[in-house]
């Protein structure tokens, strides 16, 4: 029976994608009804009813609800398509993320950010072994390419000079600090949300895999609307901002992007009952215009995995990038996830078209097949794995494994290794009094 309620959540977590229109519901079993024998049993009638404690709030919740304070600190080491040893290096990441509140509900806040790197999707700083600088223009790294990559390489180049220099001398040595984002946001009245300034991106329940690494960010304006008992959905909600500037993280020196727009995004989520939810959007951004969507399944029957997520996106048009044609393509990504007890991590298998680097409005970034996925992944067919183990409330051990097949895609991250220590500085300081 088990197994039968799995397969049917299953088919009705799948259905949103195959057609939006059909709106299937699922309700497990009810509970045992209540005949009266549990009313007037002498148990319950002799148990007095335990009052339920008053949550502790922080010292600072009147005016500071700071949902991250971290530091990381990793080796990572990659080789890309040709075999090159692009990454061996020890790398740190320094994160704080919160919201600073106006008022004593929330209603109106300043969302914040910051964190170390020098790059949209590297929020990791190299401080030890090789710099990548010096590894990208390495000759032996263009020797990697195939002949038919070599020659598009050169024909990029020659249109878009200005963006290949700028990622030659963008740098991920160092110990900077960057306001990645810093906006306003404000819900006059419950149901909807507005804000303005940097902020990061509305991914619904897909993965920096298919949309865009967790350290990158967009300049605009979103709106937000959580009113499911007339509109279906939980969230609706629409983004009318900027994208670019992505050797610039310093909110400060890219401000002027506030005022420029060339991204625009739908998106609606939906969580159907306990154990399903799925999310979709629609984005315009830079003239390409690309569907996006994810379902989460609960899968406790299967015992080894917790949830099954999967997400996929479909580029619907052909845009031309400095004079160079690219069609659509599409991809996808499955992830089986598990916890237990202070160990979790997750098993997957991703595929992401080799012209994902359209995204980024460069030639270069697109020949050269560099998404601005997260970092980890970038394009090509992978299988992945992740792994922490909580060693401690402060401590947090990590591991991460991917090996892309093929040549076709030109990949600085055919197979990736990270491990590291990730220390929680938020849950340090509230050991001995919750001050956060």
């Amino acid at each position: 029976m088990k197994h039968s309620r799995l397969l049917f959540t299953v088919v009705l977590a799948i259905a949103p994608h195959v057609c939006l229109a059909q709106q299937l519901a699922y309700y497990p079993p009810s509970a045992p009804v209540d005949n009266g024998t549990l009313a007037n049993s002498p148990e319950k009638a002799v148990t007095p009813a335990t009052a339920a404690k008053p949550a502790v709030k922080p010292l600072t919740a009147r005016w500071l609800d700071l949902k991250t304070l971290s530091l990381s600190q990793r080796y990572r080491n990659t080789y890309d398509t040709g075999g090159y040893h692009l990454f061996e290096a020890g790398q740190q990441r320094s994160l704080i993320e919160g919201r600073v509140k106006l008022d004593a509900e929330g209603r109106y806040a300043v969302g914040f950010r910051a964190s170390s790197g020098r790059y949209f999707n590297w929020a990791y700083s190299d401080y030890a072994g090789r710099d990548l600088t010096a590894s990208v223009s390495n000759p032996v790294v263009f020797a990697s390419f195939t002949p038919a990559q070599q020659e598009a390489l050169f024909a990029a180049v020659a249109a878009d000079p200005q963006d290949y220099n700028a990622f030659l001398a963008t740098s991920s040595r160092g110990w900077e600090f960057y306001m990645r984002e810093l906006y306003f946001s404000a819900s006059p009245v419950k149901p909807v949300t507005v804000e303005f300034g940097s902020f990061g991106f509305e991914r619904g329940l897909a993965s920096e895999i298919t949309t865009f690494d967790e350290d990158g960010y967009l300049s605009g304006e979103r709106l937000r609307i959580h009113d499911p008992k007339h509109l279906f959905f939980d969230h609706v909600g629409y983004t009318n901002g900027f994208f670019g500037s992505i050797e610039t993280p310093n909110l400060f020196d890219r401000g002027a992007n506030l005022k420029n727009f060339n991204y625009r995004q739908v998106f609606a989520d939906k969580q159907l009952n306990s154990r399903v939810g799925f999310s979709g959007q629609y984005t315009w951004q830079l003239g390409t215009d690309t569907l996006r969507e994810a379902t989460v399944v609960g899968a406790p029957e299967l015992k080894a995995v917790d949830k099954i997520r999967l997400e996929g996106y479909e580029r619907v048009n052909t845009v031309s990038v400095q004079g160079l044609a690219v069609k659509g393509g599409s991809g996808f990504a499955i992830a089986f996830e598990k916890k237990v007890k202070g160990l979790s991590g997750d098993l997957g298998f991703a595929s992401i078209d080799a012209k994902y680097g359209v995204y980024g409005g460069s030639r270069v970034l697109t020949v050269g097949s560099f998404g601005l996925n997260g970092d980890t992944y970038q394009e090509g067919k992978r299988p992945f794995t992740h792994l922490s183990y909580k060693i401690n409330p402060v401590v947090t051990a990590f591991g991460f494994y991917t090996h892309a097949f093929g040549r076709s895609v030109f990949n600085d991250n055919q197979q990736g290794i990270n491990a590291g220590l990730n220390f929680d500085l938020k849950a340090l300081v509230n050991s001995e009094k919750l001050v956060f």
